[in-house]
């Protein structure tokens, strides 16, 4: 096994660089290895360190990261799409394709990267010198002509996993949806549910910064959730409960939160991640006693190549604009630490940050 260099968690809070991350020295046919040309932090990764891998622990020094586009450096003898030196974006959740679950319809569900429950001994995140993956043709697609990294660094999460989320609403023209949390997630499914055709858009949240974009992502109400009563003018303004709601942040207490402004036969679709292992509570009243026909799906990000090319084709032909939601950008894997410590330490002028390696 060779070593590289690349970011590991290495306690509560803490990360740094390591030179002790592996490398396989050969890759399987359909593998490829990748040189990183962009890397973007994400809250999971930012919810892991704040809790030392407490849910994952086998990732506590191994390198975590799975936003990233990169330039392809060496290719299996059975990768039939892609070459050295393409462009590419990489899937951050790597479904396994020739698998039961996806046969089933459910690819996501088994995954070959460091968030899948196993502790593989020859790969981790993608904060690295050189990215290996073992489904190229897969869980790769190539950046358009004209998409720029800041924008083809957004869709392997950010987009997916909003895009994921909205669809999963099942929305009818017209209907609305209350986006509760409207951080980078939370502002993709923002414009997600425009493209979706939803009427009345609420975006919940506290900051300006998210505020603007949402606004210009095509919001139709700014809503401060600072303020004592803002389910009640949620209602209020919308004639009533909402038809759907994304949940895309805060603590666990959010989920009622959002079950209260949600009406009866509504969807409730949770985007957030908890790695603390605390209780999620849910009160009977906002969920009808138990029998208001209000849905809540669990839905994580949607993978393959497939799905990331029409995020990429959104981008393409100007319907999303995904380089918005940068507000902070670096230069170097050594500053990837840094870029971090905006989420750890609650920087509420971050929306997303980029690190090129350069």
């Amino acid at each position: 096994m060779k070593r590289m260099k690349g970011v590991v968690i290495t306690g509560t809070n803490t990360l740094a660089v390591s030179e002790d991350c592996p490398l396989p020295e050969k890759i399987c046919p359909t593998g490829a290895l990748i040189r990183p040309l962009i890397w973007s932090p994400c809250t999971s990764d930012a919810h892991l360190c704040a809790t030392g891998c407490a849910s994952l622990p086998y990732l506590l020094g191994k390198a975590v990261g799975h936003e990233m586009c990169g330039e392809m450096i060496e290719v299996g003898p059975e990768v039939h799409d892609f070459k050295p030196g393409d462009r590419v974006i990489v899937c951050s959740v790597m479904p396994v394709w020739r698998s039961l679950e996806a046969q089933d319809g459910h690819a996501k569900n088994r995954q070959d990267n460091m968030y899948a429950g196993i502790d593989y001994p020859d790969r981790g995140g993608s904060f690295v010198e050189q990215y290996y993956i073992r489904d190229a043709d897969m869980n790769l697609t190539k950046i358009p002509e004209g998409v720029t990294l800041e924008q083809a660094v957004m869709v392997p999460d950010m987009m997916c996993t909003a895009f994921e989320g909205v669809q999963a609403l099942n929305l009818k023209f017209g209907q609305s949806v209350a986006v509760l949390g409207i951080g980078p997630v939370g502002l993709m499914a923002v414009r997600a549910a425009v493209l979706q055709g939803a009427g009345n858009i609420f975006a919940i949240g506290s900051r300006q910064v998210c505020f603007d974009v949402a606004k210009e992502y095509g919001a139709t109400h700014l809503v401060n959730y600072h303020h004592e009563n803002y389910i009640e003018q949620i209602v209020q303004d919308n004639g009533g409960p909402v038809d759907g709601v994304i949940l895309c942040g805060g603590s666990e207490q959010e989920l009622s939160r959002g079950l209260q402004m949600l009406k009866n036969g509504g969807t409730l679709v949770n985007l957030s991640a908890y790695f603390g292992n605390a209780s999620i509570p849910i009160q009977p009243a906002v969920w009808g006693f138990g029998y208001g026909d209000k849905t809540i799906k669990g839905v994580g990000c949607g993978g393959g190549r497939l799905l990331m090319s029409r995020m990429a084709n959104l981008i393409a032909c100007g319907r999303v604009h995904p380089e918005k939601l940068i507000t902070h950008r670096y230069h170097g894997m050594e500053q990837i630490p840094e870029a971090m410590g905006l989420f750890l330490n609650h920087d509420r002028t971050l929306i997303k940050p980029v690190i090129y390696n350069d």
